[in-house]
């Protein structure tokens, strides 16, 4: 019997867009300068400042780059709350957030697509660290071929 003889559907591809590995693990790329952290911001087009927050530790490195590594900047973990005192402290003049940004889209000009005000940001953030998981997210954690389709 075929899937439709016998009313089943069709297994279909998966989504695969990704979580952050937990509710409070966010990448930045920053450095140490007379012991104070200088996280990476983009200048976009002439609105401001963009901080560039990863999801997973090799997007970081991918947008990072060999050149960014030579001068100095590292791929840094921070929990959800560290990384708030960071966008109310030194990135407090910072306008927006940049979601898992491309390299690419630096040179095109098209960062503002992943971005979102850095208020509205830091308010997601709060509020995911105060939900519980929901069931089918624990369980979809648990496995790394399938994640939830929301970022943040």
């Amino acid at each position: 019997m075929t899937p439709m003889e016998t009313n089943q559907s069709r297994p279909t591809a998966e989504r695969t867009s990704c979580l952050p590995p937990g509710p409070g693990s966010y990448w930045l790329i920053a450095k140490g300068h007379n012991n104070r952290i200088e996280v990476l911001t983009l200048c976009c087009n002439g609105e401001g400042e963009v901080v560039p927050i990863f999801s997973f530790e090799e997007e970081a490195e991918i947008f990072l780059g060999p050149r960014g590594a030579a001068d100095g900047w590292q791929v840094r973990e921070s929990s959800a709350g560290e990384l708030v005192s960071v966008l109310y402290g030194p990135c407090a003049r910072v306008k927006e957030v940049a979601l898992d940004p491309l390299p690419e889209m630096v040179t095109e000009r098209s960062v503002g697509l992943v971005s979102l005000l850095r208020e509205r940001f830091v308010d997601l953030v709060i509020a995911r660290i105060g939900e519980p998981l929901s069931l089918w997210e624990s369980e979809e954690r648990g496995r790394p071929d399938r994640c939830p389709e929301v970022i943040v």
